[in-house]
């Protein structure tokens, strides 16, 4: 009995109450988490909150990371308490006489001083593993992909921005995405950001303008993720000039006559290009402002170009007496001192390892501009909010919205299109028809989602909700019925030159004569999908067919979308080379010999 009732004992102590409501945070709570929050989250440049948890910049008080900079707050705190309790005792000692000796630490084994005597306690070098304290809703887009959707701003609301920089000289680079190249260029960018036109060819062309008393910002070109063109570096290098014309024809009247040298193809994942953009923006200094379009790459372009200061310990000790001198806005409650008026945050103190803006696949990942010094106060790189993209993403399901972006370079097969078919994108939402029913398409799809080529009746069954789709589905329920066409595009671009027979092509390029006389033609465009990718279509047609004197009698497509939007049109690009001489070369490997051991 006496064992049965010390069990009872220790299980009633052992017993824990359990609630599923969490504890009410008091209002000294949430003046102690404003007290150590930053006026801004690094991640997405929100001004930090405390009521809104739906919003952008909240910070809860239940959080892991915001526990712990409480606690170092009221650590801190009670350091401060000790060392003027220790200082107000060395006072009194002084005044009775008594001979205070300073305490000298001893040296270690060797002769070394502890690092406590050598770097002090406001160290305020961190290394690059530091966990950043970004606001809830940068947490979710980091690890669980999830975010609240925030506004876009518009080009006027840029260019407010660009006119309250501290900066004489500033650089604006506008971010475009090589997979729907040029899609997402900002229709007549020179008027819009009110920046330097293009320097004419002219060789005695002004290298500056001025207007108003006040020097014009400069631009240049980014095409970000160009490993997704091909595979080595030098094939993308030999695209650059097909960049610059497609790039000129965009640009129209601006286009023209002018010069473009200010075009840079980087790829962040490998590096590509990287240091020289690194090096100019560090040489440039003053404001660098990177625009561009809702998820084309803006904070990846910051992370792999972002100018880092590389110094050596000998530096350190000027390094942390610098630190020291600075001001910076510590926390929310002293940004009240700011200028209520002005539309950028408050600039942030220079670190030697900085937080840099968050990179997430979702759209709209970037709320505010976020300002990040580098050179020693020669500058800042400034990342504004991205601008409104086409939002195919609205007629995706929840669950498939990652994969219309294209994270990898795509290897397609190529699809043979008969007459009577078409070719279904993404389990209908593209559906690309032949406008001559005769006409036999060669589709090659450079896009993340999934491709399918039926009866031209099946097509329009499952594309408008009448027909179950046998595949994965991307399409929420209801889009069928807002299925439009497009518009019909013209393949005008005759690409019959890298399209010989392997015969001819190799006679051509041994003995180098000229391309006989051919009875076919292949005529060529790209179809472009907003944010998504391209498909290289292609139709051999007859030579006497576009030599009739009365009209160009090019082969046309239909392309059906949602309301009828999304879609362009380019000149080929012609990657699928690139995969064909690599089938090619694959097939004239030997097999790889095996050893029979006895």
């Amino acid at each position: 009995m006496i064992k049965n009732s010390s069990l009872i004992d220790r299980s009633r102590k052992q017993c824990r109450n359990f609630s599923s409501s969490r504890p009410q945070r008091t209002q000294a709570d949430i003046e102690n988490l404003t007290d150590v929050l930053p006026t801004c989250c690094p991640g997405c440049g929100a001004f930090s909150q405390t009521i809104e948890p739906n919003e952008p910049g909240y910070y809860s008080a239940g959080r892991k990371q915001t526990r712990k900079l409480l606690a170092s707050k009221k650590d801190a705190i009670e350091k401060g308490n000790t060392a003027e309790n220790a200082t107000s005792v060395n006072t009194e000692q002084s005044d009775n006489g008594e001979d205070a000796q300073p305490t000298v630490p001893l040296p270690l084994q060797g002769g070394a001083l502890p690092d406590d005597a050598v770097v002090p306690d406001d160290y305020s070098l961190q290394s690059p593993s530091r966990i950043t304290h970004v606001c809830d809703r940068c947490h979710d887009l980091i690890h669980h992909n999830k975010a609240v959707a925030s506004p876009k701003p518009s080009v006027h609301s840029i260019r407010a921005f660009m006119n309250e920089s501290p900066y004489k000289n500033n650089r604006v680079y506008h971010i475009l995405d090589a997979a729907d190249f040029p899609m997402s260029l900002i229709p007549r960018i020179h008027w819009a950001l009110l920046v330097q036109e293009q320097r004419s060819k002219n060789r005695r062309s002004a290298n500056e303008k001025y207007r108003g008393g006040k020097r014009l910002p400069t631009l240049s070109f980014i095409i970000t993720r160009s490993d997704l063109l091909a595979a080595t570096k030098d094939q993308v290098d030999s695209k650059m000039e097909y960049v610059r014309t497609v790039l000129r024809d965009a640009l129209g009247k601006a286009g023209k006559d002018v010069r473009l040298g200010n075009v840079h193809m980087i790829s962040a994942h490998r590096g590509w290009w990287t240091k020289q953009i690194k090096e100019e923006i560090k040489e440039h200094g003053g404001g660098i402002w990177v625009v561009g379009k809702a998820n084309v790459g803006k904070s990846s372009f910051i992370e792999a170009c972002y100018p880092k200061d590389s110094r050596r310990l000998e530096n350190m000790a000027e390094w942390i007496e610098h630190q020291r001198q600075e001001h910076e806005i510590p926390n929310q409650r002293q940004a009240s001192l700011l200028d209520p008026d002005s539309l950028l945050p408050p600039a942030p103190r220079e670190d030697m390892f900085p937080v840099l803006p968050v990179v997430s696949s979702m759209p709209g990942t970037t709320v505010s501009p976020i300002r990040i010094p580098f050179g020693r106060g020669k500058g800042e790189v400034i990342d504004l909010p991205g601008l409104e993209r086409g939002q195919l993403e609205d007629y995706v399901r929840d669950e498939h919205k990652r994969d219309l972006m294209m994270t990898k370079r795509i290897k397609p097969d190529r699809c043979t299109v008969k007459p009577g078919q078409s070719l279904l994108l993404g389990g209908g939402l593209v559906r690309i028809t032949a406008v001559n029913p005769e006409d036999t398409i060669l589709a090659a799809c450079f896009v993340p989602i999934e491709s399918h080529v039926t009866k031209t009746e099946k097509a329009i069954e499952v594309q408008t909700e009448q027909r179950p789709y046998a595949g994965t589905v991307l399409m929420k329920e209801g889009t069928g019925s807002t299925m439009a066409s497009a518009g019909k595009f013209d393949l005008k671009w005759d690409i019959t030159a890298s399209n010989l027979p392997s015969t001819v092509a190799k006679a051509v390029k041994d003995k180098g004569i000229p391309i006989p006389k051919l009875p076919y033609r292949v005529m060529s465009a790209d179809v472009l999908v907003e944010g998504c990718g391209w498909i290289e279509v292609s139709v051999q047609v007859r030579t006497k067919r576009n030599e009739e004197p009365d009209t160009e009698n090019y082969p046309q497509i239909e392309v059906f979308t949602p309301n009828g939007k999304h879609i362009d049109t380019r000149p080929p690009i012609n990657c699928w080379n690139f995969i064909a001489e690599k089938l090619k070369a694959d097939k004239r490997k030997r097999p790889r010999m095996r050893h029979q051991y006895s």
